[in-house]
């Protein structure tokens, strides 16, 4: 049984040791095609919206077996490269993998009225509630990226001792827990590259929907804001139904409700992580069900270094696949144990 004390450590190539080269590097690097066949269904949501997702079954696949469900990041999609990465590995090792088009972005982009934002717990209950009644007998794996990761971790610390039974794990990787904090943190001088990217996406997606979708949730405002938080305040919280950032990043961040959490969940982290500072993961307490991962090098969602023992240089990825297989495992173990004990004579 291995535990993340006995995960290699991660250590970055010499010419990738930069944070910001890690981050980049991990976000252009190249993908092979899946050659397993992809299903795409479409989700409604609790407010008559729609999500996509998209199913991947490996080949010896069969009902009962895990299922991960895995939520991309601010301006990701099912074909973001960390999302495919991930989902071709689980695959190989024999877990069925559900990938979400949140609304508005990948083959959602012109099916939902709404627009993705950091707060949508609901949108991936509805997830939840579809890929379990595809197979009611798997247990679920929830895995998310960046501010997919947040939404994980915000969905399973408001459930606390009510989660599903079937819903059993879930790992977030750099998840911003502290949304105030971290637009804050992208304000400063050296970050500011990430904030003025993540918003030019955000306004060209809006500009280019505008175009595409009749009936689309907006408020007109124009022209859009140039900057992440002024963004996140004029347009999004407006839109989804908030009085402003300030509303929204309360009710978007994960940060207050890890105490609560009971599944057991990992959290990876790197402490030179330029968009989610690493001193946000002490501003709050966690559970003694969550474990928590950090590197010291690694940026966001990097990770891409000489490991031992790994089939390539993608050490988030082998972490992420080793802990759900280990996970999957173990669970394994304890349905055998209370087999067993059940079947032993006088007991019932």
């Amino acid at each position: 049984m291995m535990f993340i004390a006995d995960f290699p450590p991660f250590r970055p190539f010499p010419f990738l040791g930069n944070r910001h080269v890690q981050t980049i590097a991990s976000f252009l690097a190249p993908v092979g095609p899946s050659k397993n066949p992809t299903e795409r269904y479409v989700v409604t949501t609790r407010d008559d919206d729609v999500v996509v997702i998209h199913d991947n079954i490996p080949k010896n696949w069969i009902t009962g077996d895990r299922i991960a469900i895995v939520v991309h990041g601010l301006g990701g999609s099912h074909r973001s490269t960390y999302v495919r990465r991930l989902a071709q590995k689980l695959r190989r090792e024999g877990f069925r993998t559900i990938r979400i088009d949140q609304r508005g972005v990948g083959d959602a982009e012109s099916l939902s009225r709404g627009h993705a934002h950091a707060a949508a717990v609901d949108d991936l209950t509805a997830v939840i509630a579809a890929v379990h009644e595809m197979s009611p007998l798997s247990p679920l794996t929830l895995v998310g990226f960046s501010l997919g990761g947040n939404l994980v971790l915000n969905l399973i610390g408001r459930w606390g001792h009510d989660h599903p039974t079937f819903v059993d794990s879930a790992i977030a990787v750099a998840p911003p827990i502290d949304l105030l904090y971290c637009t804050g943190h992208l304000r400063q001088w050296g970050n500011r590259c990430y904030d003025a990217f993540f918003c030019a996406r955000l306004r060209w997606s809006v500009q280019r929907r505008r175009r595409l979708v009749a009936n689309l949730i907006d408020n007109g405002l124009t022209p859009l804001p140039t900057r992440l938080v002024d963004f996140d305040d004029q347009f999004i919280a407006p839109v989804a139904g908030f009085t402003g950032a300030n509303e929204y990043y309360r009710a978007a961040s994960s940060g207050p409700v890890l105490r609560n959490i009971e599944l057991p969940t990992l959290i990876i982290v790197a402490e030179d992580d330029p968009l989610v500072p690493f001193e946000v993961f002490q501003h709050w307490v966690m559970s003694p069900s969550v474990d928590l991962l950090t590197a010291r090098y690694g940026g966001h969602l990097g990770f891409i270094g000489p490991t031992r023992g790994d089939p390539d240089s993608y050490w988030l990825d082998w972490r992420l696949v080793r802990w759900i297989v280990d996970h999957d495992r173990r669970v394994a173990d304890l349905r055998v144990e209370r087999f067993g004990r059940c079947s032993e004579p006088g007991r019932s």
